[in-house]
């Protein structure tokens, strides 16, 4: 009699992951944009996402810790810059929506080199640190981050108000935090990365303060954008993360 081989979906899951992270102490500087500066980026067999007709890139500084890819541990811990705007496939925009990144910092050169290769994406190495208080003893979270660019420092430093009730997608930050799926392009194809984690807990922003150059970093197209004042900030404490192998769609 024949062994059965069927698998669980835990055991199939279990397969097709290809990274564990922490994602924590993410800030998120949200700005609303003209979709003209994005629509050549937008990978293939994708589209623009908006919110109420408005079209948005964010700014994220993160720290990621535990991160292990394909079961190997890469690094115990680093900052995280990027700036990265919302898309959704056309024929289920419900369901496959995500996040495409223009452009993306890591502070570990280990870290940069492994998952440029992974991803098949590339991840620039830049000197950055972070500090933080307040997400562990119960009060209101503070955080800041500092990176170095052409030897001038930048920095972005955020205190929270108060946990938000509501984060539906009805709202400005829902919308932010429902895209969790990473979509890459790759010679010519798109990659679709599904990510997993638990719903987070938010702070909205009483005070933001940045300064970045954005030319230098990102490109001269995102200067005006992200002088103008944010739309929304927030912060999270942030969770472990589960991010599978891709699908070419």
């Amino acid at each position: 009699m024949a062994t059965s081989t069927t698998k669980t979906p835990e055991q199939s899951a279990q397969q097709k992951l290809l990274s564990r992270a922490a994602y924590t102490e993410l800030v998120a500087i949200n700005f609303q944009i003209q979709p003209k500066f994005l629509i050549d980026r937008v990978p293939k067999g994708m589209e623009l996402d908006d919110f109420q007709d408005d079209t948005y890139v964010s700014l994220v500084c993160m720290v990621m810790r535990k991160i292990g890819v394909l079961g190997i541990p890469i690094s115990r811990g680093f900052v995280e810059l990027s700036l990265r705007f919302y898309v959704r496939h056309p024929s289920d925009p419900q369901n496959r929506k995500g996040t495409c990144f223009i452009k993306r910092y890591v502070s570990s050169p280990t870290a940069a080199w492994v998952l440029s290769s992974r991803f098949d994406t590339e991840y620039n190495k830049l000197k950055m640190s972070s500090k933080n208080n307040g997400f562990n003893e119960g009060g209101t979270p503070q955080v800041e981050y500092q990176w170095e660019a052409e030897e001038q420092w930048n920095k972005l430093r955020v205190r929270g108000r108060s946990r938000m009730k509501n984060t539906g997608p009805d709202t400005k930050v829902g919308f932010i935090l429902d895209h969790p799926t990473q979509y890459i392009s790759n010679s010519g194809k798109t990659m679709e990365y599904k990510v997993q984690r638990p719903k987070w807990s938010v702070w909205d922003a009483a005070q933001a303060n940045f300064t970045c150059d954005v030319q230098r970093l990102f490109g001269k197209e995102f200067v005006h954008p992200l002088a103008r004042r944010p739309a929304s900030v927030f912060l999270t404490k942030g969770s472990d993360v589960s991010i599978f192998r891709p699908n070419e769609i």
